[in-house]
């Protein structure tokens, strides 16, 4: 049970990183777009704020987006391999993501037209944090059951015992 909660504190962390990291390269993005075009830059701390904001919404959707999406993949595809719990949790996280965009955008009032966008983007947007968030969570798990006695504290009681 401590295994399996480790695994999956280590996949949140992995997709954490990437949910941010998606924001700073967004956000460069954006400045080398802007300096291209010579619009506005948004200030000194634009870039700041936005991996701030990135940061706490990626902690917010970490327990409802990534960790649903990876447990039921791995309750549906359990003893099928990696590959398979990636590729059902990538479509359930993008399922989860543009509904709960669309929800917000809906109740925020944006404009019916861009509804459909918003929930695309934010599809897009989970995708690479969802992904490796099952790589991380399905690779602890493997190297847990290379070396038993290692990750599940039973090395110290087979010593006791002998």
């Amino acid at each position: 049970m401590v295994a399996g909660i480790a695994r999956h504190l280590a996949g949140m962390a992995v997709a954490w990183l990437a949910f941010v990291a998606e924001a700073i390269v967004g956000y460069v993005g954006l400045l080398a777009y802007a300096l291209a075009t010579g619009s506005g830059l948004g200030g000194p701390l634009a870039g700041p704020m936005l991996a701030l904001v990135a940061a706490v919404l990626g902690v917010a959707l970490l327990p409802v987006l990534f960790l649903p999406a990876v447990l039921v993949a791995e309750a549906a595809r359990r003893r099928q391999g990696t590959g398979r719990v990636v590729a059902l949790a990538a479509p359930i996280a993008a399922a989860l993501a543009a509904v709960y965009a669309a929800v917000g955008a809906i109740v925020t009032r944006v404009s019916a037209g861009y509804v459909p966008l918003v929930a695309a983007i934010a599809a897009l947007l989970v995708l690479a944090p969802v992904v490796l968030y099952a790589l991380t969570a399905c690779g602890v798990r493997g190297v847990g059951r290379r070396f038993p006695g290692h990750w599940d504290g039973s090395e110290g009681v087979a010593a006791e015992a002998g």
